[in-house]
């Protein structure tokens, strides 16, 4: 399994303990509310033993409020800000780059999105 296949089901893996379906990129044409989608990102390849990356949750919901996304992501927030995980071969340590409360045309959607750096390292 490829480096980046297996941070993708790590990603994945820990997304789905939130509420919401996990998609990757975009969610399907009937995807139930609320839901979040990702995306990863390559920003950096500082020496051969680390690659840096950006990961990008949008974190969806139909409401008039948003308490439901604003719920979800201080759930993703914790789950992994500062949070080195083990997953064999990969290491990866995430950090919390930024949150941003996007606005939509539609004003029934609640859109907040989430940026984390990734450093990744791989068994050798």
């Amino acid at each position: 399994m490829s480096k980046t296949t297996a941070l993708r089901g790590l990603i994945r893996e820990r997304l789905q303990t939130v509420q919401g379906e996990t998609y990757h990129k975009t969610a399907s044409k009937d995807a139930a509310y609320p839901y979040k989608t990702y995306l990863l990102q390559s920003i950096n390849f500082p020496d051969s033993t680390r690659d840096d990356y950006d990961l990008v949750v949008d974190i969806w919901d139909r409401s008039p409020d948003q308490k439901t996304v604003e719920e979800i992501a201080d759930q993703t927030e914790a789950l992994f800000n500062a949070a080195t995980i083990p997953h064999p071969p990969i290491f990866p340590t995430f950090f919390r780059d930024g949150r941003n409360n996007l606005d939509d045309p539609d004003k029934t959607l609640q859109h907040i999105q989430l940026h984390f750096i990734v450093q990744l390292y791989e068994e050798v």
